[in-house]
C-alpha cells in the first residue's frame, strides 16, 4: 500500500512538472511570437520612414526623425550587450504606443499625409464629418502606406478585421457623393 502510495506520489510529481515545462514553453513561444511581430512593425515603420524621407529628398519630418533618432540611440548604447534586444523591443513599443494612442503623434503622421497628398486628410474629414476616429486613423495608417500587419498592431485588431474595413472604407468612399473621391481612393491604392 505505501509503495503504491509513494508511486502515485511520484508519478503526480513527475505529471506535474511535465505540465509546468510544457506550460513554460508556450509562454515563451508566444512572447518570442510577440517580439517577433513587434520587429516585423519596427521593420514596417523603418521602411516607410526611407520612403517618407526619399519622397522629401532628404528632408526628414519630425515624426520620422524623432522615431528614427530614438531606435538609433538604444541601438548605439547597447550595441554588443545583451539588452539590445530588450531595449529595442522597448523603444518599438513606445513608438507603436505613440502611433496608438498619442493625439500629437496622430496629428503629426497626418499633416506629413496632407503636405504629400494634396490636403488630403482636411479634405476627407471635411467630406465625411460624422466617421468614427478610428475610420479617420484606419484611412490616415492605410494612406501612409503601413502593412496590414502594422495597422492590425496599431489598431489592436486582427487582420481580417483590418481588411474588411479598408473594404467597407473604400465602398464608403465610391458611394459618397463628393468630388474629391478619386484622391481619397488614389491614396488607398499606393
Amino acid at each position: 500500500m505505501l509503495t503504491l502510495f509513494i508511486t502515485a506520489v511520484l508519478a503526480t510529481l513527475v505529471l506535474y512538472f511535465w505540465a509546468r515545462k510544457a506550460l513554460l514553453e508556450k509562454q515563451l513561444l508566444q512572447e518570442r511570437e510577440e517580439n517577433e511581430r513587434i520587429m516585423s512593425v519596427a521593420e514596417d515603420l523603418q521602411k516607410r520612414l526611407g520612403k517618407l524621407q526619399e519622397e522629401r529628398k532628404g528632408s526628414t519630418g519630425a515624426l520620422g526623425t524623432d522615431m528614427l533618432d530614438r531606435l538609433c540611440e538604444q541601438y548605439y548604447v547597447y550595441e554588443g550587450t545583451e539588452n539590445l534586444h530588450g531595449r529595442i523591443l522597448k523603444e518599438v513599443r513606445a513608438v507603436v504606443e505613440g502611433l496608438r494612442s498619442d493625439p500629437s503623434v496622430q496629428r503629426s503622421l497626418e499633416q506629413s499625409l496632407d503636405r504629400r497628398s494634396d490636403q488630403v486628410m482636411t479634405r476627407l474629414r471635411a467630406a465625411f464629418p460624422k466617421w468614427k476616429e478610428e475610420d479617420f486613423l484606419l484611412y490616415l495608417f492605410t494612406a501612409s502606406g503601413f502593412s496590414t500587419t502594422t495597422i492590425s498592431t496599431l489598431l489592436e485588431k486582427e487582420k481580417p478585421y483590418v481588411y474588411n474595413r479598408i473594404y467597407r472604407l473604400k465602398e464608403r468612399i465610391k458611394n459618397a457623393e463628393t468630388t474629391d473621391k478619386d484622391l481619397f481612393l488614389s491614396c488607398l491604392d499606393k
